[in-house]
């Protein structure tokens, strides 16, 4: 594809997800963007799945978070907000996040956490990001 083509994909893309998007930068640049956009679009045509997914600054690591096994098909997988109070760790994240959490000390939600942001999680989650130093404990 040239970089015109690039850029029309991006568009169709954006009026998709029904948002701006960025049509700046090289051809590998927008390339990028439109397999990130694609792969949004998939996610969200989707149905909802438990699964959660943590960004580093140069990789995407998806994963389910759950017990050590790491067989999701016989762990039960859990959000946040099947939690109770008690049953939540306190972690502090050391990337961008894109979690099912809750703010430390606010009982508000957080699907985003940016790095040093302080967040309440299930103690198998919390166990799963600090192994894949993705946050650590407080």
């Amino acid at each position: 594809m040239n970089k015109d083509e690039l850029i029309a994909r991006l568009k169709a893309l954006g009026e998709q997800l029904n948002r701006d998007v960025s049509l700046a930068g090289s051809k590998e640049d927008l390339a990028l963007r439109i397999a990130e956009l694609e792969e949004e679009l998939d996610g969200d045509e989707q149905p909802d799945g438990d699964e959660t997914t943590a960004q580093t600054s140069d990789t995407t690591v998806a994963d389910s978070l759950t017990a050590p096994t790491g067989n999701a098909s016989e762990t039960s997988k859990s959000t946040v907000s099947d939690q109770t109070a008690g049953e939540l760790v306190t972690v502090e994240t050391l990337f961008n996040l894109h979690i099912d959490a809750l703010h430390a000390t606010k009982n508000e939600r957080v699907a985003i956490a940016a790095p040093g942001a302080v967040i309440r999680v299930a103690s198998d989650i919390a166990d799963s990001l600090v192994e894949q130093d993705l946050a650590r404990h407080r």
